[in-house]
């Protein structure tokens, strides 16, 4: 995966939980057989899945482990005292063969975290949607996109943009059979972006240019809620946010290169205060 090699896995929304089959035993006539191979397969997924959603399980760990210490209070511990300890250091998964599932997510969230490229990309499609409830990106969402993020250059006009947005999704309708919502959809999303990250970062392997294009989306998105609370809270105080007097820190390009939004315009402050003025 670390160079986008596909890797094929199946994924079945409504699988069969039935642990028998259907045989023939003359023309006509049916019944069903115990499957061994159905009975060792989906037993043990069905059962190691409960086990590792358990939402008591740490709980209960975490009682037999208070159990477990010695009372530092008393000198000896009483009959019911021991009972329950009995009871609680009794692990009732003992008589269970070991668990054949590993726990990946959140557990593993940082060891995997270079998988998840494509869950990244389908969260900046879903934040650029615009209307709650369509799954198709319209013109306008996109060029949002490209705006929000500063992926426009000179080398990469708006005019392209619309070209390029208008030669995704016409291909990518053309294959669906679905007609009803006019836009882009998630796959012609992914390969606008596999597009834009080639030509940002050419220098880079497939993986490291899309990682790195998610990167400096979230970077720029991220800059950009942050200005939108400051924002925010300086509408509602109805005053301008506090800064030093210091020329270097007031300047916007300066407070981008810390990291840190530049604080909203005047005209910004304006519109608020108008429109508090006409409410």
């Amino acid at each position: 995966m670390k160079n986008l090699k596909p890797i094929l896995l199946e994924v079945n929304a409504n699988p069969s939980m039935r642990i028998e089959h259907e045989q023939e035993l003359s023309p006509g006539v049916f019944e069903n057989v115990p499957s061994l191979v159905d009975e060792e397969v989906k037993v043990a997924v069905i059962r190691d899945t409960l086990r590792l959603m358990d939402p008591f399980k740490k709980k209960r760990e975490n009682q037999s482990r208070q159990l477990g210490k010695p009372l530092a209070s008393k000198e000896e511990p009483s009959d019911s005292d021991l009972a329950s300890a009995s009871a609680g250091s009794a692990n009732p998964e003992a008589h269970l063969p070991s668990i054949c599932l590993k726990q990946v997510f959140p557990k593993y969230a940082k060891q995997f975290n270079y998988l998840r490229l494509v869950d990244r990309m389908a969260n900046l499609f879903i934040r650029f949607l615009g209307i709650k409830g369509t799954m198709k990106l319209g013109p306008t969402g996109f060029r949002t996109f490209i705006r929000n993020c500063k992926l426009s250059s000179s080398s990469l006009s708006m005019a392209a943009v619309d070209i390029l947005y208008i030669d995704i999704t016409r291909r990518w309708n053309s294959m669906t059979m679905d007609q009803r919502d006019s836009g882009m959809c998630l796959q012609a999303f992914v390969e606008a972006f596999f597009y834009l990250a080639q030509r940002k970062f050419k220098m880079l392997p497939r993986h490291e240019q899309v990682a790195s294009l998610i990167d400096l989306c979230e970077y720029h998105l991220s800059l950009l809620d942050e200005k939108r609370l400051v924002c925010g809270r300086s509408a509602t105080s109805g005053g301008r946010p506090p800064h030093s007097g210091t020329p270097q820190e007031a300047t916007p390009a300066a407070q981008l290169a810390e990291g840190r939004p530049p604080p909203c315009t005047n005209g910004a402050l304006k519109l608020s205060h108008s429109r508090h003025a006409l409410s």
